[in-house]
């Protein structure tokens, strides 16, 4: 049986960079103090990641109509009134 890979586990990977993102990268590595510029990559994907997230979350609440706004306000009054 295969095993599955350890989510936690990172993979080389090799990449060629202009000058001018290497300099990004640096000054964001000591900016942010990571220990490497390969941790600053992945602070930096994180981030993206979450801005991306947050980004479908109020494209989403603006995409509702006034009556969908106004059931899910709703449904928030409810669930605080269980709790």
């Amino acid at each position: 049986m295969a095993q599955a890979a350890n989510p936690k586990r990172k993979r080389a990977r090799t990449f060629s960079l202009s000058a001018d993102v290497i300099e990004v990268l640096e000054q964001y590595r000591a900016q942010r103090q990571a220990e490497s510029l390969t941790s600053a990559v992945e602070q930096i994907v994180r981030e993206w990641k979450k801005a991306d997230l947050a980004a479908q979350v109020t494209a989403y609440y603006d995409s509702l109509s006034e009556s969908e706004l106004r059931e899910d306000e709703r449904w928030g009054e409810f669930s605080e009134q269980q709790m």
